[in-house]
């Protein structure tokens, strides 16, 4: 690997760039929307459809915006919702929808870059709604202000943890 290209690895939001365009092709790496910063992939577009989010940026402001995990959870689970809103025109059928939400882990600093280091991804939530719900826009979800509830029928799992703060 050249300079540069170990120079570009150096942070994990590089490395999952790097990681996305390298796997799976830039243009199956898009950004998320205007408003929720990220990247997405689109995994699988029908079936069972699946999104991969790459939600770094919103991780790290809500690491240092301190908000506690019900404020980062719920914070997610309408920023999914409305990558999966973005996105759903490129899903053709589908019998379910899944947002992945992922985040790059950073680990010691390097000694040598002075920065830390890429310690893996962390696969940190779900949120999973029926492809019918979706393409109704039951319950204008859609349309969701950043102070409303989601509806009952969106199912958001947590599996992983966020960083401390």
């Amino acid at each position: 690997m050249s300079y540069l290209g170990a120079v570009k690895l150096r942070t994990a939001a590089g490395a999952a760039a790097v990681a996305c365009s390298i796997f799976l092709g830039a243009a199956a790496c898009a950004a998320a929307t205007p408003d929720v910063p990220g990247r997405v992939v689109l995994a699988r577009a029908e079936g069972d459809a699946l999104l991969i989010w790459d939600s770094t940026a919103e991780v790290a402001a809500i690491v240092s915006g301190k908000l506690s995990d019900a404020d980062a959870n719920a914070r997610l689970e309408h920023d999914a919702l409305r990558v999966l809103a973005a996105e759903q025109a490129k899903i053709t059928s589908a019998k379910t929808i899944t947002v992945r939400v992922v985040f790059s882990k950073t680990g010691d600093v390097s000694p040598v870059y002075g920065s830390p280091t890429f310690a893996g991804v962390e696969r940190y939530a779900t949120v999973e709604i029926q492809g019918a719900d979706a393409s109704s826009d039951r319950d204008k979800w859609k349309e969701l202000p950043d102070n409303a509830t989601p509806p009952a029928w969106v199912k958001f799992d947590v599996l992983g943890e966020l960083p401390p703060r």
